[in-house]
């Protein structure tokens, strides 16, 4: 077992899912375990714009009993009056995260809409610090 903390920095390149207003970002940042059981959720607080960045302990995470075979997802959304409208997503395997702090920035995929040109265009990007510290039981 391990535990997995880290913090979502910033969010560039959104796009504008809002027609007469900026869009209202925020994160949910959910682990899952080997057979893709939740096993925490956290969210940041939303913040106003297409580049956004997320301060102090607003953005901070930390799951206790994270298996390395495990995952963690983030996904960003648009804050609105009805539903709130997905952005974008990025999943990392736990095993691809080193046991060092690192920072990553992570592709939040395509939109399905296409451009003037007939190409997908970018839903943009997300930058979090992890970290994975293993337990040890010692008896």
């Amino acid at each position: 077992m391990a535990t997995i903390s880290g913090r979502v920095l910033r969010a560039n390149g959104l796009p504008n899912k809002d027609l007469f207003s900026k869009d209202d970002p925020y994160v949910v940042v959910k682990m899952f375990d080997a057979d893709g059981n939740e096993a925490g959720e956290s969210r940041t607080s939303v913040k106003k714009g297409n580049n956004v960045e997320w301060d102090g302990e607003e953005a901070v995470f930390n799951f206790g009993n994270a298996h390395l075979e495990g995952r963690i997802e983030f996904k960003v959304w648009d804050k609105d009056l009805g539903p709130d409208d997905l952005i974008g997503e990025s999943v990392v395997p736990l095993s691809a995260v080193p046991f060092q702090e690192t920072e990553m920035t992570l592709s939040l995929g395509f939109s399905r809409k296409l451009s003037a040109a007939g190409k997908k265009t970018p839903n943009g990007t997300i930058t979090v610090r992890l970290l994975i510290s293993n337990h040890h039981n010692w008896l």
